[in-house]
């Protein structure tokens, strides 16, 4: 039984107010919205820091929305709480509904680079961000207000913890030999991944968030040995950089999701390949092309 003072925040009628004002255009605009702040949308994003901004940056925000991600569905299966009813569903969505995965991630990911970097018109805009896309999953009746306030507070505490944390981790790690830092990247996932299996839930987004994890991991410690990729220096520099990029990554996704359509055991290459064609294949042809 849900306390008195927190139903406010489970009511379906907020649900209701929201898409009492709706249209077929207001439809879309949310749709695109919430596609935007999903995992795979962030990740890429952190893509486009590491390239054409801040290797450090980047990876650490990478690692940043794995965890969130990871993180909420831990969450989601600890509380058992279902979504808003079908009826009000305006997208296929599945699964509890506490907290909202969107606003976690897209929370964890502004809340770190709001953190790191500090600046005013960057901290508005992931504010900006943040509350666009948490209102665009009541607007879509996938998830109660109480549901993406909680993915909110749970996803800045996410960021807050491992901007915190990052220091002495970063120290600890700058300590070990070259083996022992792969061996760190391969392990985290794993554990993660077992952390699931012992809540008796692993789903394939679990497996997923793991195989993205190691392979960024295992990618950024190649480039860190092999390619060493200097921060672009000009916009110039970036926006050459973002479309080679963009061409890479995509070329690799376009293949995997072919192979995937044959044998779903492809998985294990798809989510792997783009990992370290983000953290290690770019930056190498970066290298060479800037040679």
């Amino acid at each position: 039984m849900m306390l008195e003072p927190f139903q406010f925040f489970f009511d379906e009628n907020i649900n209701i107010c929201f898409q009492s004002i709706g249209t077929p255009f207001l439809d879309k605009i949310f749709k695109a919205i919430t596609t935007a702040g999903s995992e795979p949308a962030y990740i890429f994003l952190a893509s486009l820091i590491f390239w054409c901004f801040s290797k450090k940056t980047g990876i650490r925000a990478m690692y940043v929305i794995l965890f969130s991600a990871f993180a909420a569905i831990f969450l989601k299966n600890l509380f058992g709480m279902p979504r808003p009813p079908e009826y009000l569903h305006k997208i296929e969505e599945n699964g509890f509904g506490f907290p909202s995965g969107h606003a976690q991630v897209s929370s964890g990911f502004w809340g770190y680079l709001g953190l790191s970097i500090k600046n005013n018109r960057l901290i508005l805009a992931g504010a900006i961000a943040i509350l666009s896309v948490s209102l665009s999953r009541i607007y879509l009746g996938v998830h109660y207000l109480g549901d993406v306030v909680g993915g909110v507070i749970f996803g800045i505490s996410v960021a807050f913890i491992f901007f915190k944390a990052e220091p002495g981790v970063i120290n600890k790690l700058e300590k070990l030999n070259s083996s022992l830092k792969y061996f760190a990247a391969m392990a985290l996932p794993v554990i993660l991944v077992a952390i699931g299996y012992m809540q008796h839930s692993l789903l394939t987004e679990q497996l997923e968030i793991g195989l993205v994890m190691g392979s960024i991991g295992v990618g950024y410690l190649l480039e860190e040995e092999y390619v060493k990729l200097h921060d672009a220096e000009n916009n110039t520099q970036r926006i050459r950089r973002a479309v080679v990029g963009i061409v890479i990554v995509g070329i690799i996704y376009l293949i995997s999701s072919k192979l995937l359509l044959i044998d779903q055991n492809f998985i294990f290459l798809k989510y792997p390949a783009l990992g370290v064609s983000s953290t290690f294949l770019a930056p190498w042809v970066f290298n060479k092309m800037e040679a």
